[in-house]
């Protein structure tokens, strides 16, 4: 299967059956109104014609106040994206071809005035990866300018490519985004303009099309706009970036059919805050109410747990800056909070496609179990293999050690008396993963299982025939020999094998 945005990014894409729901309750809606004077309405139908939901008008919540910090003043608020942090795991025996990627990265694009990959140092530092596993940080080797792109130039400054190690045989590789003032003030745009909420058909999953009587309404409110404007734009620019990213690099998440996990980092003069209106805000641009937070850093995070089956996982972090002059950790944070979760994303997302593939193996091997052949089942345990090779060779390597557990301790969770969710996902995810490898040792298994049965079975009914042919063939040369004695003698083993003979 292809991907394409509308698969990977389906949040709010209708189907062609929703689609045609929406045409026929409109018609319907048409043509039961102008003959309302000879059919009146029922009840039901005068409040389901009715326009006016107090739901769908309420508008969306206007953006807070900001806080400066250094200056201690209430100023007007802003959100901003900085960063789009795109991950993908990358087998260490394919760092040669990585390397002529990224010289063709450097031959496509302009390389900046102070980034990495400009001497046989930053080579050789490249080269070593596949040789040691060690290390808890990203290492930049490449940063470019965008220069063939022009319609993304709008939106995108500049990409830098950073290498670390994942496991024993595989790297991780981080496609970091700059995104320009452009791009940002279009989401000032949607931050600060009122929307008003609107109806729109709600149908049973068992409700054909042309069913309109059955048909309900669904209200979404000024907020719900707001999420949905929000969403589409940033998706459709991180669908921008990964089609120039593959360009000149393979992406091995794209080959297994599902979009590279992201992250995104923004920045904000907003404070945390339980008031109602700061509440309905952040829901408004989907982020999430309960999220974590790190005093120490002035950040959140939010886990983004609604992503498509073909999008991938998604985190952002909420950045509030410094909190004073002298104070430059919450900017560190800033920069590099993203590499707390990097391991993390592209390990779950590993998992995620393993978990997949096990579901649609099961369902060829359910049918091949039942097959008498031999050679059915050997083939289906080499798709299985080839299918689930680097899922299963990284989740059997893979124990966590990777993770750096110790800047995630800075979170809190309102929920959690103790930690918080980036930290009970980044300790749960090597125990995910050998639940996973003890699901595909299982299927391994049990197809090595049928495999020698049935390959003891057809060796059972090949000694029998064999058998059966030796004693016929006695039989008859024995039976051209014209003697009584001989006679007897085949009597009495003909009787033999009518013992031995499974009944």
């Amino acid at each position: 299967m292809k991907l394409s945005y509308s698969k990977v990014f389906d949040r709010y894409t209708m189907s062609f059956s929703d689609k045609l729901a929406e045409l026929s309750y409109s018609l319907y809606k048409t043509l039961r109104l102008r003959l309302t004077k000879i059919f009146p309405l029922s009840e039901h139908d005068k409040y389901r014609f009715h326009d006016d939901d107090p739901f769908s008008k309420e508008k969306s919540a206007d953006m807070p106040q900001g806080f400066d910090y250094i200056k201690r003043e209430s100023v007007d608020g802003f959100i901003r994206l900085d960063y789009i942090d795109l991950y993908d795991y990358l087998p260490k025996e394919d760092l040669p071809k990585f390397m002529k990627e990224l010289k063709k990265c450097v031959r496509r694009n302009k390389t900046t005035p102070f980034g990495a990959f400009r001497s046989r140092e930053d080579i050789d530092r490249i080269d070593n990866f596949g040789q040691y596993y060690d290390g808890q940080a990203f290492t930049n080797i490449l940063t470019v300018r965008f220069c063939k792109n022009k319609k993304l130039q709008q939106f995108c400054s500049d990409i830098s490519v950073s290498l670390r190690n994942l496991s024993a045989t595989f790297l991780l590789v981080k496609y970091r985004v700059y995104i320009t003032k452009e791009f940002n003030a279009k989401i000032a745009e949607i931050c600060k303009e009122n929307y008003s909420g609107y109806t729109k058909v709600c149908r049973q999953f068992n409700t054909p099309w042309y069913a309109v009587k059955k048909f309900g309404r669904s209200s979404y409110t000024g907020n719900n706009v707001r999420q949905e404007k929000v969403y589409t734009m940033v998706s459709q620019l991180k669908w921008q970036i990964l089609k120039e990213i593959r360009k000149t690099f393979s992406i091995r998440f794209w080959e297994d059919r599902i979009f590279t996990p992201t992250f995104e980092t923004y920045s904000t003069n907003i404070r945390p805050s339980n008031e109602r209106r700061n509440l309905e805000f952040w829901d408004s641009i989907s982020f999430d109410r309960v999220a974590d937070y790190a005093p120490t850093y002035n950040a959140c995070v939010c886990w983004d747990y609604k992503h498509g089956e073909n999008e991938g996982l998604r985190l952002s972090a909420f950045c509030g800056g410094n909190y004073s002059k002298d104070d430059h950790l919450p900017e560190i944070a800033h920069h590099d909070i993203s590499d707390i979760y990097g391991v993390y994303l592209t390990a779950a997302t590993l998992e995620y496609v393993a978990d997949r593939d096990i579901a649609i193996c099961n369902k060829k091997i359910s049918k091949v179990i039942r097959k008498a052949k031999t050679s059915s089942v050997l083939k289906v345990r080499v798709a299985v293999e080839r299918k689930l090779y680097y899922c299963y060779r990284f989740i059997s390597e893979f124990s966590g050690k990777s993770i750096d557990h110790d800047d995630a301790k800075a979170f809190r969770h309102q929920f959690y008396k103790k930690g918080s969710v980036s930290s009970r996902s980044l300790e749960g995810i090597s125990k995910r993963i050998r639940e996973t490898k003890t699901q595909i040792d299982n299927i391994l298994k049990l197809l090595n299982d049928a495999a020698e049965y049935r390959s003891s079975e057809s060796n059972i009914k090949l000694q029998w025939i064999m058998m059966i042919v030796t004693v016929l063939s006695l039989f008859v040369a024995l039976s051209s020999i014209n003697n009584n004695d001989v006679v007897n003698e085949i009597k009495n083993l003909i009787e033999w094998i009518e013992t031995i003979m499974p009944k």
